[in-house]
């Protein structure tokens, strides 16, 4: 409303990053409701993140913000310090689950408030052991992490600090009216940044999803008992700025278009339920053999809703608990029903076809020419070769042992002289595999920096022509009408250019050599996943229970319930 009534205010929507676009797409269409205008001149929506970003641009100027560290940039980072301590750490090492852990423990000790400083008395003041021990480990890597970003760059988890440190220092936000909604709690960090809001800006509003404001005396039984302890401490930060806080309750529940989910939400948590009386027609159990004939209900009951009761497929929502059990299953057979389906997933970049081109580069240096990792390298489809080829260049290197320096040598044409035009064809072949790779394991070798090797690998990326074999690739897939792996190779593409940029800019002119260059890659594109947008606006949506939200669904299919 406030869009269209005063011109000289703002509006401004903050929501977690997961919710962000279904929020943009909702403004939209609330002011197009309203005002019949497709443009939203003083009402917005951001994140936390993008509000950072925008004030530390104006604040400092965008040539005094240092370079931010993504998440990969980050994962890269702390596996070097993994590698370097690992004498001195007493639990941790460099395995995927301890990176993760580290980078974890860290994004908490920030978004809480935790410095080095801390952490170093808590470890003065702990008499148990093994907790004395973790922490110390713990310490380590924090106090590491923070010695090699100091002045260099700043880590997204820093950026939430910056901004409560400069909100003050801006007028951007001065007539403006926030709406902080769909947090069900906040950090340390986002706590300090709505304090800052609430003196600087015109108004804030903030929303909880709650039955009641007070926390009972059975938090075991309330599911909305972290939210309470927010509100309690929202009510904190209030006091503190002597400010009254203005209580709207929201009686009438405008979620439900139906009896039986309004009874269902009443009832579910009850601690004494009560019976629904009435016919149920708006909740349906499907009691499945397996997970396929689950799926296939599942379709079937899409399509009777599509063709029979006039329902878009983007008003129809599938969700389960695992997505990764159930996505095969639902191309599959969605496939089959001619189900048009956005799945809502992040794909690992390891999978990645041309990812797994560029992986298998560096695996035949670092396995030495064995005879898996050049066909590794052979069938990933870059290089101009067509299958059969392939095939009877794989036959001979098996009957005569090609690997390692063989690779390097011509091929015995006197060995089987009847097939001599062949032969000297597949040597033709390995000249054209084995001596790019030769000239680019020269360049390497002589100066094994992470800048060096990055800048390296990009060239011969380049003189390959992989851009334009992709670009040929994209173009088939749209003709197939696969938009989504079209976008996934163009996406995979760029993402594995940023890797390379952060490699260069973490670990620049530091020796690290091939074989830690690839377990730094990797790291970095375990950390880097594919992440994806609908391809067309009419699609049903599968998602994961844990991450997708969908607001304008007119109906849900759960995949996988059961007990628990």
């Amino acid at each position: 409303k406030n869009c269209s009534k005063n011109q000289d205010e703002n509006t401004v929507i903050i929501t977690p990053e997961q919710f962000s676009f279904t929020a943009e797409t909702r403004l939209m269409q609330s002011v197009y409701e309203q005002t019949k205008s497709k443009a939203v001149l003083n009402a917005e929506v951001i994140t936390f993140n993008r509000m950072a970003y925008r004030v530390l641009n104006e604040v400092l100027g965008e040539a005094n913000t240092k370079t931010n560290l993504s998440k990969c940039g980050k994962a890269m980072l702390v596996y070097s310090i993994l590698d370097k301590q690992k004498s001195k750490l007493k639990f941790l090492g460099k395995s995927v689950e301890n990176i993760d852990l580290s980078i974890n423990a860290i994004n908490e000790f920030k978004q809480h408030g935790i410095t080095t400083q801390t952490l170093e008395q808590e470890i003065e003041q702990t008499e148990e052991k093994y907790l004395k021990c973790k922490l110390e480990d713990m310490s380590l890597i924090y106090k590491s992490f923070e010695e090699q970003i100091q002045g260099k760059y700043i880590d997204e988890t820093d950026l939430l600090s910056l901004l409560a440190e400069n909100l003050d220092k801006t007028e951007m936000f001065k007539n403006t009216i926030f709406y902080i909604d769909e947090f069900s709690g906040f950090t340390k960090q986002e706590y300090d940044i709505i304090k800052k809001l609430a003196q600087i800006s015109k108004e804030v509003n903030i929303t909880i999803c709650t039955d009641s404001l007070f926390t009972g005396t059975s938090p075991e039984k309330d599911i909305y008992y972290s939210n309470k302890i927010t509100i309690t401490k929202l009510f904190q930060l209030a006091e503190e700025l002597n400010i009254i806080p203005e209580q709207i309750e929201l009686e009438e529940a405008h979620r439900f278009k139906n009896h039986e989910l309004k009874h269902l939400k009443e009832n579910l948590y009850a601690n004494k339920s009560t019976k629904y009386e009435e016919n149920v027609e708006n909740i349906k159990l499907f009691l499945a053999r397996n997970q396929y004939s689950e799926v296939e209900n599942v379709a079937r009951s899409i399509t009777k809703l599509v063709r029979d009761e006039n329902y878009r497929y983007k008003e129809i929502s599938v969700i389960a608990k695992n997505i990764d059990t159930y996505a095969n299953l639902v191309r599959a057979i969605f496939s089959k029903y001619n189900i048009p389906v956005f799945i809502d997933e992040k794909r690992e970049l390891n999978q990645n076809i041309f990812i797994q081109y560029v992986l298998s580069i560096l695996e035949v240096f670092t396995k030495n020419w064995s005879y898996e990792s050049v066909f590794n390298y052979i069938k990933t489809g870059f290089l101009p070769f067509d299958e059969t080829e392939i095939f009877k260049l794989e036959n001979y290197c098996i009957k005569w042992g090609i690997k390692q320096n063989k690779w390097k040598k011509d091929f015995n044409i006197k060995a089987e002289e009847n097939k001599k035009e062949e032969i000297e064809r597949l040597n033709e072949i390995r000249k054209q595999i084995v001596e790019p790779l030769l000239q680019l394991k020269e360049k390497i070798d002589q100066e094994k920096t992470g800048t060096a090797i990055s800048k390296n690998l990009y060239e011969f990326i380049i003189s390959q022509g992989i851009e334009t074999t992709l670009s040929a690739k994209m173009n088939d897939l749209e003709e197939q009408g696969l938009i989504d792996l079209k976008n996934e190779y163009k996406a995979s593409y760029q993402v594995l250019i940023d890797i390379l940029d952060e490699i260069n800019l973490v670990f620049g002119e530091d020796k690290i050599g091939v074989e830690k260059y690839l377990q730094i890659l990797k790291v970095g594109l375990q950390n880097s996943g594919l992440g994806k947008i609908p391809g067309t606006q009419d699609q049903v949506i599968l998602g994961d229970v844990d991450r997708s939200r969908s607001h304008k669904a007119r109906a849900v299919f759960i995949l996988g319930i059961n007990d628990g």
